[in-house]
């Protein structure tokens, strides 16, 4: 059976200084490719290993939100006048010198009469000095230093952005290429390389940039989500475990990595370990077709017939057109034994697998 891929991306919100990590490069989002079943009406259970494998998970699905902090970060050197924001400048007080008050004079001692001052004569007053008024602050003018010229590297990025998003995914991976061979530590531009080579067919190209990526911050969440993505797409599975279970340690609630290892959990065969990780990515994100989908496999499996039931329900309301989720149903009505309600979703998932 060919490979039928289809991909949703997130595209990536680039920080000041150029780091990436999270969450915010254009993100390909995991999605349920519907494949046409091959219908078998008396069949009690539904019968997924004569489909292609992993036909259902097209790889990566995440660019990076953010680039971590070790990744083309520039760091702050105080080398030049134009870096510096001068601060205003202000004077000390100026000191007020006190007043000198000569004392009176003395002579010879006056008469009697001359001694008694008149009933009403007033002294006169001390003569006072009054003080300087202290000159008015002087404040020099703060500097204001031009801008940055900006980063040819981050110019080129956007560029490559660009065109990826313009439909031109060749001239985006060439410019992506040239800027990592001018900066070989952007995150960014490496992880999106990995998406658009991963989406034109070349797998192991992608997984290479993934894996040099990683070299560079061997816990950067995002590109391990990517790889365990890519690693499941490719039938390994265990590696694929490895990588998404480093995720989740550090962040319990990552959608992605949750979602894609109860996916890897069902082709494994460990039904009942990939129901948590489903069930949980419904509740974190209640409109995601593919996970209701595997999450009625799973429960299928395990015998939870109403909870498989609800989940298939719950697929195909979110997409009417699902093959899949209608045929599942189609299984669930049989094992419920509603034969009447079983045969109109078996015939519904063959008008809709026609299309």
């Amino acid at each position: 059976m060919g490979r039928s891929r289809k991909r949703q991306r997130r595209e990536l919100h680039q920080r000041p200084d150029g780091a990436d990590q999270a969450g915010s490069m254009p993100i390909l989002t995991p999605t349920y490719v519907p494949v046409r079943p091959e219908i078998v009406v008396d069949a009690p259970v539904l019968d997924i290993e004569g489909l292609e494998p992993w036909a259902q998970i097209p790889g990566p699905a995440l660019a990076l939100e953010e680039e971590p902090e070790t990744a083309d970060a520039l760091g702050l050197t105080i080398d030049s006048p134009d870096q510096l924001e001068l601060q205003p400048w202000t004077p000390g007080a100026v000191e007020t010198p006190v007043a000198v008050v000569e004392p009176p004079h003395v002579g010879p001692a006056p008469s009697s009469a001359e001694a008694m001052p008149a009933p009403h004569a007033a002294e006169p007053p001390l003569l006072e000095v009054a003080p300087p008024v202290a000159e008015a602050a002087v404040v020099a003018p703060a500097y204001v230093a031009a801008p940055p010229p900006p980063d040819p590297s981050e110019l080129l990025y956007a560029s490559a952005r660009a065109a990826a998003d313009e439909g031109h995914p060749n001239a985006a991976m060439a410019m992506y290429r040239e800027l990592l061979s001018r900066n070989p530590r952007h995150l960014r531009a490496r992880n999106n390389l990995a998406l658009l080579l991963d989406a034109s067919g070349d797998h192991q190209g992608a997984l290479g940039e993934l894996d040099r990526a990683l070299e560079m911050d061997a816990e950067h969440t995002t590109l391990l989500t990517n790889r365990g993505a890519l690693l499941g797409a490719l039938g390994r599975y265990a590696a694929a475990e490895r990588d998404l279970r480093r995720v989740l340690r550090v962040e319990p609630s990552n959608v992605e990595a949750l979602f894609n290892l109860g996916v890897v959990m069902t082709k494994k065969g460990l039904w009942s370990e990939a129901v948590p990780h489903l069930r949980r990515v419904t509740e974190l994100d209640p409109d995601r077709v593919p996970a209701f989908y595997y999450l009625g496999e799973a429960l299928n499996h395990v015998d939870d017939l109403p909870g498989a039931l609800a989940a298939y329900l719950r697929a195909t309301e979110l997409q009417p057109a699902n093959a899949r989720a209608l045929y599942g149903l189609g299984i669930i009505y049989d094992r419920l034994a509603r034969p009447d309600d079983a045969a109109v979703m078996y015939r519904k998932s063959r008008e809709v697998a026609r299309r």
